[in-house]
Formats: C-alpha cells, structure tokens, sequence
C-alpha cells in the first residue's frame, strides 16, 4: 500500500472504528443523534472489543470491494461498446440487390403499373408510383425511412452495404437517415442530393425544378455546376439544369431570397458592389451568414465588394481581414464555417432522433402542406 492509499483508509476509518481525525460535520450529527443511541453497548465500546485482526479484515474487504467495483465497471463499458458496435454493424449491413419493404400505404401505390398490395416490395427493376392523396411509406433499407406524397415517382437505383441511391422523377419525399455520411443519395434531374446524416423533404417537378429543406443535419447537393452544402434549418432552391442555388434560413426575407436568387440566376457573375449585392447586404441577419458563405465560396470575386465586410460583421468572432483572405482564402472559409451554429458535419451519431420510429401523421402534414413548407 502507498502513501496515498494509507492516507485514504486513515481518513475513513473513523466511520468504522472512531480511530483518526473526526470531521466536524460527522463530529455534529454524532451529537445531534445522540440521544437516539442504542442504551446497552456504546459503539466505541463495541468497536474497541473487536480483535485487530477483524479490524484488518474489514479493510482488506473495503479495497478488494473497491477494485471489484471498478473491474466490474470497466466490464460493463465493454460490453457496452462491443453491444453498440455489434448493433452498428446489424443496422448498416445490407445484401446487395435486396429489396425496400413499403410499410404502409394511404392511397393508390403501384408498382410497374400494378397495385401494390400490403406487402409490397421495390428492387431495382421497378418503378413506384403514387395517386391522388396518397402517402407511401417504404423502409430505406436498415439506416432509416422515406415517404411519398401524391403524384410521386421514384425509381430504387442501387443498393447494398454502404450506399443507397434512389432516383426522384417527379413528386415529394420525406427521408430520415441515421447512418454515416454519403450512404444514402437521391437523385434528381440535374443534381443529386447526399445524406450526410439527416432528415429533409425534398419536392420537384418532372424537369427537376423544386425546393430541398432541411429538417435535422446536413445534406449536401452536387450538381452540373457547384457543390451546396445545406443545413438544418435551411432550404435550396434546385434547377433541373443543374444551377442548384445558394441556400438560405427558412424564415429568409422575401427580399433576401430574391436579392439571392438574384445572384445565383446568374452564376455569381454581377457588380460586386452591384444593386443585386447592396439588396443582399441591406436585407441580410446574423441567422442569413451561411447564404452569404455559400455565395462566397462558389463566387470568390463576390470578395471584392461590401459583402466581404458584411460577412465578417455576421460573424464577429472570426478574425477576418482582405490580406488574410488573399493569402489564404480556404482557411478564411474554413474559419467561417466552423463558426456557423450548425452542428458539425461527422456528428451524423449525435441525431440519434432519426433512429427512432417516426409518426405519420406528421408525415402525411409534411408531405400535403406548401412546396418549401
């Protein structure tokens, strides 16, 4: 036994011998519960008839209490995380080719033209469709659930351990993922949108023109022109010839997002102290620094004018300066999205609500309420 551990048991051992130093505290309750003693042996008495070879014991059973306490402790953490990674492994394991259960359906569901019955399946060699006032609800393999609104048209790609595509023709869809990022994709005329660990609902039309909104996480969208990175929180507007906008709060100001359609109708390619830059700026908040990152990012000569100084008021945390920027404009960038309140992108296991069964009635809210809703 050490110093320390001698020191330790010296200090205890007052509770069950009254031998060592007597906390005060102890020393005031001893004679607050006095007169509650049991009359006929006083327990110094009793203790102090004790033999010393019993006193030993008792602290010979106090430290191997103490090292049973902490193997067993040390044992219950590994079978946790050999649990927990065994249940990972379950959940993201998939035969390559095997089909989507839909799990329910509210309305008409066909599937190559036929009426999908309740247990309906979609592979690879169908297409599923949905009527008026229908909501299908399929299982996107074991890393989560999607469902269709009326009017819907989607295709299953591709899918195995590891990566989930499925194709959007036209329609709505509500997706919630828990799985690692870029496992599961939707594509869309023109673009493809990548789970990066999240909840969205995405609406297009049959030329790929419609809205992605963000409901938990990320979801990135790669299209002809630029990559878009959209948080929660936040929508897109997509283009089915692949100019995927720049996203934006989804409280934005109808000036903002006009002012930011702007911009992105024309490839970034305006007067960097323009009008269409100036509405920007007068109509932009703190909440609105990830539409003007974004611009940022795609249109780098956009730095040239107000927007860099109005980038750096949203986030006056950042230390930003137009010699930095030209000395390194990437770490500048980098400095501001860390800076975004926006969860970071590999936390993908942080949404664990997105593993959890979902209601559908929601659902169904979501998928009938106004494209962008």
């Amino acid at each position: 036994m050490n110093g320390d551990e001698r020191m330790h048991d010296d200090g205890d051992d007052y509770l069950w011998d009254h031998s060592g130093q007597v906390d005060p505290q102890v020393a005031r309750l001893e004679r607050l519960l006095g007169a509650y003693a049991h009359p006929e042996t006083p327990r110094r008495q009793l203790v102090s008839s004790v033999a010393p070879s019993v006193t030993a014991l008792h602290r010979g059973n106090r430290r191997h209490l103490r090292w049973r306490a902490a193997f067993a402790a040390a044992a219950v953490l590994m079978l946790c995380a050999i649990g927990t990674r065994t249940w990972y492994q379950q959940r993201l394991h998939w035969e390559a080719g095997r089909p989507w259960q839909v799990v329910s359906q509210q309305g008409e569901v066909r599937i190559d033209g036929r009426n999908a019955g309740p247990s309906a399946t979609l592979d690879t060699t169908g297409i599923l469709e949905t009527g008026p006032a229908t909501v299908a609800r399929l299982r996107a393999a074991g890393i989560g659930e999607i469902a269709l609104g009326e009017g819907s048209r989607l295709r299953l790609v591709e899918t195995r351990s590891g990566r989930h595509r499925i194709e959007l023709q036209q329609g709505r869809l509500w997706a919630r993922v828990w799985a690692p990022p870029g496992q599961f994709g939707v594509g869309v005329p023109g673009a493809d949108v990548i789970d990066m660990g999240c909840e969205f609902l995405l609406d297009i039309d049959a030329h790929g023109n419609g809205i992605l909104t963000v409901r938990s996480g990320w979801v990135q969208v790669d299209n002809l022109r630029r990559e878009v990175l959209v948080p929660q929180g936040t929508r897109v507007r997509l283009n089915g010839g692949g100019a995927a906008g720049s996203p934006h709060a989804n409280d934005a100001s109808q000036a903002f997002i006009a002012a930011l359609e702007a911009i992105d109708g024309r490839d970034g390619m305006v007067n960097p102290a323009g009008a269409e830059v100036r509405a920007l700026i007068a109509a932009s908040r703190p909440q609105d620094a990830i539409s003007l990152l974004s611009l940022l990012q795609a249109y780098p000569r956009l730095a040239e004018g107000p927007m860099f100084e109005r980038m750096a008021h949203l986030l006056p945390g950042v230390p930003a300066s137009r010699a930095a920027w030209e000395a390194g404009r990437i770490e500048q960038l980098n400095a501001w999205w860390a800076a975004l309140p926006y969860p970071r992108l590999k936390r993908w296991w942080m949404q664990w609500p997105d593993a959890l069964p979902s209601r559908s009635e929601k659902i169904a809210a979501w998928l009938h309420s106004p494209p962008g809703g």
